[in-house]
């Protein structure tokens, strides 16, 4: 295999080779790749140093003494009303992950533990990517048409939850009405 087709299978993975790599090999050199950024970013004492903060004005109000606790109590607050937020969207109609993602997202800007989370779900999400982008066409149908299957059967328990809201257009509130289980908002 030459350099050129090297290079494009790596990341994807497969080895140099060109065969595809275990998933517990991408997900453990995944997991080691956040914790070395974790380890870059943060050093051995795992702190985040207000001092060192990229962004200027967060700099300014964090490593003022009155209005840094503050800061830190506000986005404990608001990451939490976003959170709080987000769960009862999962199951309804809304972006209930992304909200959730959003505010644990705000809670990593000020709190290591949070950001040892969102470092672990961006390991765990690049190591199933790549695994999935290395399996052949004929394995990544099934996992496609399950998906399509779990993505349509939580959209039916919103609607049966919710009823078929009224602002959609007629003719797409007639098909959906025509689902077992579906009513009328």
């Amino acid at each position: 295999m030459d350099v050129d087709t090297s290079a494009k299978c790596a990341g994807r993975g497969k080895d140099e080779q060109g065969h595809r790599r275990s998933y517990r090999d991408i997900r453990r050199e995944q997991h080691a790749i956040v914790r070395q950024e974790l380890l870059d970013r943060f050093g051995e004492d795992g702190k985040i140093d207000a001092h060192e903060d990229p962004i200027a004005w967060r700099r300014t109000i964090r490593t003022n003494p009155v209005t840094g606790p503050l800061y830190r109590v506000v986005i404990a607050i608001l990451g939490l009303v976003l959170i709080i937020a987000g769960i009862p969207m999962v199951p309804l109609i809304g972006p209930g992950w992304a909200v959730i993602f959003i505010g644990l997202f705000l809670w990593s800007t000020e709190f290591l533990w949070a950001r040892r989370v969102t470092q672990f779900v961006k390991a765990e999400v690049k190591a199933f990517d790549q695994f999935v982008r290395a399996l052949p066409w004929k394995a990544k149908i099934p996992m496609l048409l399950l998906s399509a299957a779990f993505g349509w059967f939580c959209f039916w328990v919103a609607l049966l939850i919710t009823g078929v809201p009224g602002w959609t257009p007629d003719q797409v509130e007639g098909l959906l009405l025509q689902v077992p289980g579906l009513s009328a908002a």
